[in-house]
């Protein structure tokens, strides 16, 4: 199984990335739904392009230093309370980190190729740390704490940004809630769920 390119293990009860080191042309792995609690031995899969751990116990971003050809990575459904460890991850282009108890925005300051973040259902106040993220296209921070109109301004450099998920923060309860978002970052050709009529 050497010239394997893809491997799903998803909903088993495995508790531990291992016995994969012989893999090397793997490019996409699927772990999820399992009860995988620390990122590891992974570092012969440097071919790697695709890493999906959600809905596993992982309280932490790390081990991932040799994936840097790693162009999606999604965490969802965990344990993390901080994004850190990716700086390797020079290629990362799709980041999918919603439904943990994250609470700040940071980390991601080598991560200038993504354009998908996904940062949904978290504990986060501060749209913040990510001026230098240029090539977003999708950002989705729906169902966190964000309550300043101030913070959209970190969106701004993201001249191709078309989709921001931003319900279910406090912003939403302002009554120009949908005008505010289009006036600071006129890119924007979905807000949340609706296409924005022009």
């Amino acid at each position: 199984m050497t010239q394997l390119k893809r491997l799903y293990l998803v909903n088993n009860k495995i508790s531990r990335i291992e016995n994969l080191n012989s893999l090397t042309q793997l490019r996409l792995l699927e772990l999820g739904s399992n009860r995988i609690r620390e990122i590891e031995n992974l570092d012969m899969l440097r071919d790697l392009d695709s890493l999906f751990l959600g809905k596993n116990k992982i309280t932490k971003l790390q081990n991932m230093d040799t994936l840097s050809n790693l162009t999606v990575l999604s965490v969802q459904s965990n344990r993390l309370l901080k994004i850190d460890g990716l700086q390797s991850l020079v290629n990362l282009r799709e980041l999918y980190l919603s439904d943990n108890g994250i609470q700040v925005l940071e980390g991601l300051e080598n991560n200038t190729k993504l354009t998908t973040l996904d940062v949904a259902s978290n504990r986060i106040k501060r749209i913040q740390n990510i001026r230098h993220l240029t090539e977003l296209q999708e950002f989705w921070m729906n169902d966190n704490l964000v309550d300043n109109w101030a913070d959209l301004e970190e969106l701004s450099g993201a001249k191709g940004l078309q989709t921001v998920y931003l319900e279910r923060n406090p912003l939403q309860k302002d009554n120009q809630y949908r005008r505010k978002i289009m006036l600071a970052l006129p890119s924007i050709r979905q807000i949340d769920a609706t296409f924005v009529r022009f």
